[in-house]
């Protein structure tokens, strides 16, 4: 993407913080959109935390998506609360190596939320302080509920259909 592209967005700044990580942008509906390989992640989201123009003090949400054959995307929603500004950090790892260092050095909230998305898709943090479930049973480490694979996915989307509004009720 040409940061034509980009204009009247913070990606500017985003790109000099990030100087010497590799990085891909794109426009998103609420902010930018920045993807970072998985070996430089927690290094990029150190970075946008210390940048003093930036300030991204706040780890909103980190969550999972499943792309199926594409693998699974791992979603850093970040805010700074003296900046007032958001960014989206994406980083996509192989269904054969679900394994990504923790952000917990970089903001002490993630770990909840990673030990959330461990449970719920299957990511395994390198260096997490603290693995234990929070939601499933413990001994229940084979099946992720999140995951487009997980067997109950079919009849949950069978479940909804029909709840929707129509176009004539649009």
């Amino acid at each position: 993407m040409t940061t034509q592209d980009l204009t009247g967005t913070i990606w500017a700044e985003v790109d000099r913080a990030l100087a010497g990580v590799t990085v891909r942008a794109e426009r998103g509906v609420l902010d930018v959109i920045v993807f970072i390989p998985r070996d430089e992640v927690v290094r990029g989201l150190r970075a946008l935390k210390r940048d003093a123009g930036l300030s991204f003090d706040y780890l909103r949400c980190l969550t999972a998506v499943d792309n199926e054959a594409e693998g699974i995307d791992v979603v850093y929603h970040l805010y700074s609360t003296t900046k007032k500004h958001n960014l989206t950090v994406k980083t996509t790892l192989p269904n054969d190596d679900l394994t990504l260092d923790t952000a917990t050095t970089v903001w002490r909230g993630a770990n909840w939320l990673e030990r959330e998305t461990a449970e719920m898709f299957g990511v395994r943090f390198r260096g997490h302080p603290d693995p234990r479930t929070l939601l499933m049973p413990e001994d229940m480490d084979d099946t992720f509920p999140l995951r487009k694979s997980h067997p109950l996915a079919e009849i949950e989307v069978l479940q909804g259909e029909g709840m929707g509004y129509t176009e004539e009720d649009r």
